[in-house]
């Protein structure tokens, strides 16, 4: 695996799944490496996120905007990652790459608003 790239958007799973523009919902997204995910995995340790899918295409949480948009105040969450060497590539310990964070989304966004957060693995 060489990470993951998470989608943060402001629809439910089924308005989600039927939008005919996707990206129009879309808070942020970016690219991580392997340990990039560890931060949807603590949400759902503390019963604040769901995970709904585990097949890494993608693998799907739900979190409400008051328990995500704070981790996301300065950019995709920390983690802690290998280096990563493949044939043609070489990605640094922790980390991350094409960031797209709309401000102005995130800011309005109401705190009671249930997020969609996809994670595709990237192998």
């Amino acid at each position: 695996m060489i990470g993951w790239w998470i989608v943060v958007a402001a629809q439910t799973p089924e308005e989600r799944d039927q939008a005919v523009d996707r990206r129009a919902a879309v808070l942020a997204n970016w690219e991580v490496g392997p340990g990039g995910i560890e931060w949807l995995r603590q949400l759902v340790k503390a019963g604040t996120a769901t995970q709904l899918s585990f097949s890494g295409y993608p693998n799907r949480y739900t979190a409400n905007a008051r328990d995500v948009l704070p981790l996301l105040a300065d950019g995709p969450p920390a983690h802690s990652g290998l280096a990563i060497i493949g044939d043609d590539y070489v990605m640094p310990p922790n980390w991350k790459g094409n960031l797209i964070f709309h401000a102005e989304k995130i800011a309005s966004c109401p705190p009671d608003q249930l997020l969609t957060i996809d994670a595709w693995d990237q192998s």
